[in-house]
């Protein structure tokens, strides 16, 4: 039987590598990303005026251990309802070597998909070669 639990520990250690992003992102995409109260949201950070999100997954092995990494389809699928609305999304993948990011694409997201993880519920399989390096500290804007 799955343990439904809340991890705590494991969502401060997200929110800990989120938190050391967010000046990056900020920076990379001209924006202010601020984030919602509420522990159990779908997506980690929101800019109203520039009308993007950013979604960070931490990651405990290297950019090169695996041909994907995952990301629970529920991610995605409020991705693409938020970009219906007009938002850009994007996630971001902090490897233990780099990190890497995919600007979601409603008309480039047919992943595979697999069981997995704790509570072994649906995941995409995002293949690596797609994600784009992300220079820490860089002052870049984002891609269109």
């Amino acid at each position: 039987m799955p343990n439904n639990r809340f991890n705590k520990k494991l969502w401060e250690l997200g929110r800990k590598i989120e938190d050391e992003l967010k000046p990056d992102i900020d920076s990379f995409f001209g924006c202010d990303f601020q984030r919602k109260d509420d522990i159990y949201d779908i997506l980690d950070f929101w800019d109203e005026d520039n009308r993007k999100i950013v979604e960070v997954k931490g990651r405990n092995v290297s950019s090169t251990a695996w041909k994907e990494t995952i990301i629970t389809c529920g991610k995605i699928s409020e991705g693409l309802m938020e970009i219906e609305k007009g938002w850009e999304v994007y996630i971001f993948f902090v490897f233990t070597d780099k990190t890497m990011y995919l600007k979601l694409d409603p008309n480039d997201c047919d992943f595979n998909i697999k069981r997995t993880g704790t509570r072994y519920i649906p995941h995409y399989l995002i293949p690596i070669d797609r994600l784009t390096d992300f220079e820490r500290g860089s002052s870049d804007e984002g891609e269109d």
